[in-house]
């Protein structure tokens, strides 16, 4: 696959910041860069409609993943046959596939975290002691400052140094995007650290 492609780094960054506390609410499964025109004014927001109810909002993945940097959600052909069990669509798993793989959108970070880069972890299932399945939901923030880092440890990462930009659940909270610091993304990789279940942080391919 060669198109489209991501924005650069710093237009993402512009994006995202563009709409923190600024309308929108959080709702699984939404949110999608879908620019459209009312007239002669574009319409460019990441908010979208939830079939099942129509509910209007975004998700972390639909706000960080794919309206930041200008990606339609659904790819196909997107991590076909890659890990984190995610193809043809754009999401927190097959993000994380596609970084271990093709690396057609993102790959893994190294050196300094930068702004634009992705803190992200995902989706998983684990059975209870009394058998139950379990679903934990995956996450990505877009990292948008880096500001308080001076040393970085990949072995080591803090994750709650870094600035960033969420859309973050449940459903129905607003401002659907907020500024916060990565320490949801911290304590996700303190208590779970497997690499089937652990944060990455990600950089968009070329």
């Amino acid at each position: 696959m060669s198109d489209p492609r991501p924005v650069s780094a710093s237009e993402a960054v512009k994006r995202a910041l563009s709409v923190v506390g600024v309308g929108g609410s959080y709702q699984l499964g939404t949110g999608d860069y879908r620019p459209r025109l009312n007239g002669d004014q574009l319409i460019d927001v990441p908010w979208t409609e939830r079939e099942s109810d129509h509910a209007i909002g975004a998700d972390c993945a639909g706000f960080a993943l794919s309206w930041c940097w200008k990606l339609r959600r659904h790819r196909p052909g997107y991590n076909k046959g890659g890990k984190f069990d995610v193809e043809d669509d754009v999401n927190c798993n097959s993000a994380i596939g596609d970084a271990f793989g093709a690396r057609d959108l993102f790959e893994l970070a190294s050196g300094m975290p930068k702004p634009g880069d992705l803190l992200c972890y995902p989706s998983f299932y684990l059975k209870s002691d009394s058998g139950t399945q379990l679903h934990f939901i995956g996450h990505v923030g877009i990292c948008v400052g880096t500001s308080h880092v001076t040393t970085w440890d990949p072995a080591s990462p803090r994750y709650d140094l870094l600035d960033v930009a969420q859309c973050r659940g449940p459903d129905g909270r607003a401002p659907g995007v907020i500024f916060t610091d990565g320490s949801i993304w911290q304590h996700h990789r303190d208590q779970w650290p497997k690499p089937e279940h652990t944060v990455y942080l990600l950089r968009t391919v070329g």
